[in-house]
């Protein structure tokens, strides 16, 4: 259903502990019953995710589209001498937008969406006491052998060839400029290498309790529902099992397989879940998990 309600939007910006500036989008309807709080993909450009949050808006929800540090609206102005690290957006980032909705909106449920690197993290927040549930898209772990081989060697270019080379001539990942993906701080692009490197990505002994925290992976106190594809070159159904082993809550942790032949679609992929053309077919079902846990 659509226009059950008046949409007003504003920008908002929310500091870090750190300091470090983020900012983002409000979608706010006005007969309101829960809030969003949407972590998109690394290096999205969070508008792609609009018409998506549009629809859960009209549908009474709150939602929050942000940018993380080092990135969109979020970057600073010189990224060369930024540094930043990918797990900053679970350790400093989400908590902080997560603060910020709860003061203010302190009187409605509190919900993620969490798509790739958005759901990925979430364990590392400190601040999950009130969330009553977690929808997401494609989160699994980023391990390049358990990809298809074309997309493997894409992969292997992107981050051996094309990272190094951008980080030798800029000091950060130079990527807008080619339409590939937002611009990244050095560090958060390695640090990402790195993780994609093992398979078990940062649940690794090489970085599990040592470079990045325990954290809450396996203490969450709330539903999560996770939707895949089984087109995805990277959060296919190995990488998801490989992620999602290492996770446990004390409420159910379901999935949902989406087979693109199915919905007489040609593909879904790792993006394609938010594509318009997909409305119909799939942001019924994420509307009614949302509704369902609150």
């Amino acid at each position: 259903m659509e226009d059950l309600n008046e949409i007003k939007r504003e920008s908002f910006q929310a500091i870090c502990s750190d300091g470090v500036v983020l900012k983002g989008i409000l979608m706010i309807p006005e007969k309101a019953k829960a809030v969003v709080q949407f972590n998109g993909g690394t290096a999205a450009k969070k508008e792609f995710y609009l018409p998506f949050l549009e629809f859960l808006a009209t549908e009474g929800f709150i939602c929050c589209l942000w940018d993380y540090r080092g990135s969109g609206d979020s970057a600073p102005d010189n990224l060369k001498n930024c540094n930043f690290t990918f797990s900053d957006y679970g350790l400093k980032d989400m908590p902080t937008i997560k603060d910020y909705l709860n003061s203010r909106f302190p009187q409605f449920p509190y919900l993620i969406f969490g798509h790739s690197v958005g759901g990925q993290q979430i364990g590392f927040m400190d601040n999950l006491s009130n969330v009553k549930g977690m929808v997401n898209f494609a989160v699994s772990t980023g391990y390049q052998p358990n990809m298809p081989f074309s997309y493997r060697l894409l992969f292997f270019y992107f981050f051996y060839i094309f990272t190094p080379l951008s980080i030798l001539l800029t000091g950060y990942l130079s990527a807008k400029q080619f339409g590939i993906m937002e611009d990244l701080p050095k560090n958060v692009v390695l640090e990402w290498r790195n993780w994609c490197s093992k398979k078990d990505y940062f649940f690794d002994p090489a970085f599990y309790g040592k470079s990045v925290p325990e954290g809450n992976f396996k203490k969450f106190d709330f539903p999560i529902h996770t939707f895949w594809a089984t087109d995805d070159t990277i959060s296919n159904e190995k990488n998801t099992k490989s992620y999602w082993k290492h996770v446990e809550s004390k409420k159910p942790i379901t999935f949902y397989e989406i087979n693109p032949s199915e919905l007489g679609e040609k593909e879904v992929g790792h993006f394609g879940f938010f594509k318009k053309r997909l409305k119909e077919k799939l942001w019924g079902k994420a509307l009614a998990k949302l509704e369902e846990f609150i």
